[in-house]
């Protein structure tokens, strides 16, 4: 159903960028981010199994979730919208981590060596990444156990709106920016200008990097360049899969050379 899901959005958010593109051409971007992401999921459905023991053991020891009583017909949209509050202000602070921490930049600079940010962009992600956030999941599982939102929720938050935000697309939501993110807002966070530096790391609710002072409201016709401040040049391949392993490897050396 993911795949599905996947490749349905992935077609349509292709063609609405061709479409509002002058550029013809296909950025080679996005052929290395559409033949890396079947591998992916593929990989994500295997570590959400691995971690099942760990997510049952923890929604067992919470008895159920401290919000478990809320799941009534009329509570499960509450608790929905709580969810995404909640879920939004959990991974602002490891979207957060990962940019100051340069440990776990390495496992999440693969998602910004993008230089031609599209919807393709949305599953550019390290494995690495994806085991952050698996790790760090016991906070949502407290409040909420085993929830699961609503089926319309859950589309929006997981499958539609990281298509929406790396869109390719000069769509400015306006008035409604500080609201809910989109396309511009969200280039911002992947643009190599000083300005724009550790900004706008909400995924749905701007109103969070306000609360916590990393948010930037891009001007009218603001769509800097995106990808890594001073440049990238190693390969795809590489990035996906032992670049993490090297640079630390690189960082041990260099504080035993300092120590020597």
């Amino acid at each position: 159903m993911t795949l599905g899901y996947t490749a349905l959005l992935s077609a349509i958010f292709l063609a609405l960028e061709r479409l509002n593109s002058t550029d013809r051409r296909m950025s080679p971007h996005y052929l290395a981010n559409y033949l890396y992401l079947p591998f992916y999921l593929a990989a994500v459905y295997l570590l959400q199994a691995a971690f099942t023991p760990y997510f049952s053991w923890v929604i067992t020891a919470t008895g159920g979730g401290v919000l478990a009583r809320l799941r009534t017909p009329l509570g499960e949209i509450v608790v929905t919208i709580v969810f995404a509050l909640v879920w939004d202000l959990w991974q602002y602070w490891i979207h957060r981590w990962q940019h100051t921490s340069p440990i776990l930049w390495e496992s999440h600079k693969l998602h910004h060596s993008d230089t031609d940010i599209s919807s393709s962009t949305q599953g550019r992600h390290h494995l690495l990444n994806y085991v952050l956030n698996l790790v760090c999941y016991a906070p949502i599982l407290l409040l909420f156990g085993g929830f699961a939102p609503h089926a319309v929720g859950a589309f929006l938050m997981f499958r539609l709106w990281g298509f929406v935000n790396h869109a390719n697309l000069r769509i400015s939501f306006g008035p409604l920016t500080s609201v809910i993110a989109g396309p511009q807002w969200h280039r911002i966070h992947h643009s190599t200008q000083p300005e724009h530096l550790d900004k706008n790391f909400a995924t749905f609710f701007p109103f969070i990097d306000r609360l916590f002072g990393t948010y930037y409201k891009p001007a009218r016709n603001e769509y800097p360049p995106t990808g890594l401040v001073g440049g990238n040049s190693e390969p795809f391949v590489v990035q996906a899969t032992v670049s993490p392993f090297l640079q630390w490897y690189r960082g041990l050396l260099r504080i035993n050379r300092t120590h020597a």
